[in-house]
């Protein structure tokens, strides 16, 4: 399945902020625990500006291309093609990523397609786990609220909001930060993005 994801991402400063703000948003969901490992072939898909995801979410798992095509003030504009994995094939991948190379999926194909590239070296190069906390405020606007954690430790918060009218989102948004006394700011780097620099640091 393909299509475009428009998203509000926003970076807050410490988990007391986040908690403030998850306190104070209206229409909680559900919590989810995730975890994400993410694929490449000598940064081949990276240097296109794509990226390989592999998202563990029990019951349920999938494998996810993403073309990024914009970002401007924390709004992320992307193509987004997704497939739902069998969650113990991909608990078999989590536990040997290299097998990756081996299965029959869709969205690694599409990755070749737009790579121009065989890609017959994707390996794992990072992972992280996030803790997500979703909430419908609205019937057209998710908020989702994110902490990750990264391999050396590293903590980050950012709440994203899915929806056509990132600047609306905004706007509600600051409006409850600034109820709870908690700073907003654009994200300017994706998970996947964070990940990379730090792991080259």
């Amino acid at each position: 399945m393909s299509f475009r994801e428009l998203e509000l991402k926003l970076a807050i400063d410490s988990a007391l902020d986040y908690q403030r703000l998850c306190e104070a948003l209206p229409g909680f969901e559900e919590e989810k625990k995730q975890r994400n490992i993410y694929f490449d072939d000598q940064r081949q898909l990276a240097a296109r500006r794509m990226m390989l995801r592999l998202r563990i979410e029990p019951p349920s798992a999938w494998l996810t291309l993403k073309i990024a095509s914009s970002r401007r003030e924390g709004v992320f504009d992307s193509e987004e093609i997704e497939e739902a994995v069998a969650l113990d094939l991909a608990l078999a991948l989590e536990a040997e990523p290299r097998a990756i190379m081996r299965i029959d999926a869709a969205v690694i194909e599409e990755s070749r397609t737009r790579c121009e590239s065989p890609l017959q070296n994707l390996v794992e190069w990072g992972r992280v786990e996030n803790r997500r906390r979703c909430y419908r405020v609205s019937s057209g606007l998710l908020v989702e609220m994110d902490e990750t954690r990264f391999p050396d430790g590293v903590l980050r918060w950012e709440v994203e909001a899915e929806g056509d009218t990132p600047t609306l989102a905004r706007e509600f948004l600051d409006r409850i930060a600034m109820e709870v006394g908690v700073t907003l700011q654009a994200q300017t780097q994706t998970k996947s993005q964070f990940l990379a620099e730090n792991l080259r640091t």
